[in-house]
C-alpha cells in the first residue's frame, strides 16, 4: 500500500503542479495584445491561406475548446482564442493551424496516432475492468487478466507518448510561422512561454501514465 500512496501522491502533484504552472502563463499573456492587431481566428485563417490549405475552416468552440478537427479538417478555437487580440489566442490559433499542416502533409506521427484511436478508446475503458476482475480472481487465473489489463493501459501509455512529438511538432510550427510573419522577439517569447506550459500538460500526462504502469506492472510481481 506504501507504493500506492506514493504514486498517487507523485501524479498528484505532477498534474497540479503542471496545471497551475498552465493556467499562470496563459493568463498572463492573455492580457498582453499582439501587434498584429488580429483575433486569434483571423490569424488562424491568414495560416491556413499562407499555409495552401485555405480549405481549413475555422470555428468557434465553447471556453477552452481548442482543437483540429481531421475528420472534417476545420481548426475549433475557444470563445477566449476565437475572439481575442492577446498573445496566448494568437499562439493558441497557429498551434492548431500547425495540426492543420500537418493533416495536409501526411505527418507520420499523426497518422500513427489517428490510428490507436479505435485501440485506445477501447483500451482506456476497458483496462481497470480487466484488472481488477484479475486481482478478485486471485490465484485462480487472475494474474492473467491483471496482464491482460497492464498491455492495455500500456497501450494508453503509447497513445500519450505518440502524442507528444504531434504537439511539439505543431507549436514548432505555429513559432515558425509567427517568426516568418515578422512577429517581434518578446512577443514571440511570449507565444513560446504559452506553447511551453501547453505542452507540458502532455508530458505531465504521459509521465503520470508511465508511473502508474509501473506501479502495475511491480503490483503483478508481487503477486506471482
Amino acid at each position: 500500500m506504501g507504493l500506492y500512496f506514493a504514486v498517487m501522491i507523485l501524479t498528484l502533484i505532477i498534474g497540479a503542479g503542471a496545471q497551475i504552472y498552465v493556467t499562470r502563463q496563459l493568463k498572463k499573456y492573455s492580457h498582453v495584445p499582439s501587434s498584429y492587431g488580429i483575433t486569434g481566428a483571423e490569424m488562424a485563417r491568414r495560416m491556413s491561406i499562407d499555409s495552401g490549405i485555405p480549405n481549413v475552416e475555422v470555428h468557434r468552440g465553447g471556453p477552452n475548446q481548442d482543437f483540429f478537427d481531421p475528420r472534417s479538417n476545420s481548426v475549433t478555437l475557444g470563445t477566449d482564442s476565437y475572439a481575442q487580440y492577446s498573445i496566448t489566442a494568437v499562439a493558441t490559433a497557429v498551434h492548431e493551424m500547425g495540426h492543420a499542416q500537418q493533416y495536409a502533409e501526411g505527418y507520420a506521427f499523426m497518422k500513427f496516432r489517428s490510428a490507436l484511436v479505435p485501440v485506445v478508446n477501447f483500451c482506456s475503458n476497458a483496462w481497470m475492468i480487466i484488472f481488477m476482475l484479475g486481482v478478485v480472481m486471485g490465484a485462480a487465473g487472475g494474474t492473467t487478466m491483471m496482464k491482460i489489463g497492464i498491455i492495455m493501459f500500456a497501450a494508453v501509455l503509447l497513445f500519450q507518448l505518440v502524442t507528444l512529438p504531434v504537439e511539439f511538432d505543431a507549436s514548432r510550427r505555429g513559432l515558425a510561422y509567427l517568426q516568418a510573419s515578422g512577429m517581434n522577439q518578446a512577443e514571440l517569447s511570449g507565444a513560446y512561454s504559452v506553447l511551453r506550459a501547453c505542452a507540458l500538460t502532455y508530458v505531465a500526462a504521459a509521465l503520470t501514465a508511465l508511473l502508474q504502469l509501473l506501479y502495475l506492472v511491480l503490483s503483478t510481481r508481487s503477486e506471482d
